[in-house]
């Protein structure tokens, strides 16, 4: 890590960090003071952070995983280059904090029983809209392309190269990259990777698609739904387990993430716009049903030699530390009680009727993020994997989130009641 930040002349280092909404934080040290940070000696002011210790001015400590060290590919300064080194949180005396989002999936990890060896892949969604003046927002894009699409002249072809580019050379393992169903929309695919180091991941494509977008004029955005009319973004979380493990754990898996599925939604699908996303158009799952080629159930079990379980619900919004540790108790608990998820759907699940869905026990997701809250206060399995702290502090911002939405008069209510009424 030193010789590397010597040959590539790194200047500074940011200490990131994430908060409850999965939003990168961090704190920027000069590199004269790397020794003092990997020694546990930067700290931050936690009382500023949301869902950490509201109320209260607590040095907090930045604890910096050395294997995450990464060098930004392009200019900090004039004169040298910017670094990273993603970090857990802990308490002054050192102890770890139980609202860190990292430390949280890192323990869901260590008390999973029959997941060993798990490693997660990364399908992440996004849309590239033109870049307004100001603080201005626009969803315009000169784009006309859909799925798989290539077009020369695309400035989004050129900026999800450029961003692919620039995620490679920080050593996230980009395995393909392409056009997705919407004008502006794109995909990039993430190699699996132990679940830590895919949240990780995650994390530094929000981060790095963001930065490097604006070289092009444009807003890389992460938001579910942007559009009513467009498709939404997902990020589908795809669950590799050992060679050697037997088909019959993989339905096990799918089991544990059916049975607990509404209060994953919650954690997976953590804004009020996320449930825009979550209706029976462009391939989004809105049922808990498993299939092993629909692209619309919640959960696919494909066939292939070495078992694979593919969770399709959460969206690129959700905090992937949380939306991980979240998936890995469900799968976990699906393990252990031997949970099997029922016979599977072939075909479109949007063709289900009522009487169907009733005869097979399929359920439906939450349709709002009050309701899916809802679940998750009954859950003792997904409350458990985020821990008592996380769980209220998670809870009770989302809603107030839901609170402020249900209050605020939208454009949509203006446009039908105004003159109407």
């Amino acid at each position: 890590m030193r010789k590397t930040a010597h040959d590539r002349n790194v200047r500074f280092v940011r200490l990131v960090f994430a908060d409850i909404f999965g939003v990168s934080k961090n704190v920027s040290i000069p590199i004269d003071q790397l020794d003092a940070a990997l020694q546990g000696r930067v700290t931050f002011d936690g009382g500023s952070i949301d869902g950490f210790v509201r109320g209260e001015e607590l040095d907090m400590v930045l604890l910096p995983d050395p294997a995450t060290f990464a060098v930004y590919p392009w200019k900090a300064a004039p004169d040298g280059s910017e670094a990273r080194l993603i970090c857990d949180i802990a308490m002054p005396d050192g102890s770890p904090f139980e609202g860190c989002p990292r430390t949280t999936l890192r323990r869901a990890i260590e008390s999973a029983q029959g997941l060993d060896g798990l490693r997660v892949g990364l399908e992440v969604e996004f849309y590239l809209f033109e870049r307004a003046a100001a603080d201005a927002v626009t969803t315009a894009t000169s784009d006309v392309g859909s799925y798989f699409d290539f077009s020369a002249d695309d400035r989004g072809e050129d900026a999800r190269n450029a961003i692919v580019a620039a995620l490679r050379e920080m050593a996230v393992p980009v395995v393909s990259a392409h056009h997705e169903h919407g004008a502006g929309q794109h995909e990039i695919d993430i190699a699996h990777d132990d679940p830590l180091a895919a949240a990780d991941h995650a994390l530094t494509l929000r981060a790095v698609a963001k930065h490097v977008a604006t070289e092009f004029g444009l807003d890389a955005t992460f938001m579910p739904k942007p559009l009513a009319e467009r498709a939404g973004s997902g990020l589908h979380a795809d669950f590799l387990l050992r060679e050697d493990t037997e088909r019959e754990t993989a339905l096990y898996v799918a089991g544990g993430l059916l049975a607990h599925a509404s209060a994953l939604t919650s954690i997976c699908n953590p804004t009020v716009n996320s449930y825009k996303r979550l209706v029976a158009a462009w391939d989004a799952p809105i049922y808990t049903v498993w299939s092993e080629r629909s692209p619309n159930a919640l959960v696919r079990v494909p066939a292939t030699k070495q078992p694979r379980v593919e969770m399709r619900s959460p969206d690129p919004a959700c905090n992937p530390y949380l939306a991980f540790a979240a998936l890995i108790g469900a799968a976990a608990d699906g393990v252990t009680n031997r949970t099997l998820p029922g016979p599977p759907l072939a075909g479109s699940t949007y063709g289900l009727s009522d009487a169907e869905r009733r005869e097979r026990g399929i359920g439906t997701l939450p349709t709002s993020l009050r309701q899916a809250i809802a679940e998750l206060d009954d859950d003792l399995v997904v409350r458990a994997s985020l821990g008592d702290h996380l769980y209220h502090a998670f809870r009770d911002a989302k809603l107030e989130e839901y609170d402020r939405y249900r209050r605020a008069v939208h454009p949509w209510e203006r446009e039908q009641y105004l003159k109407l009424y």
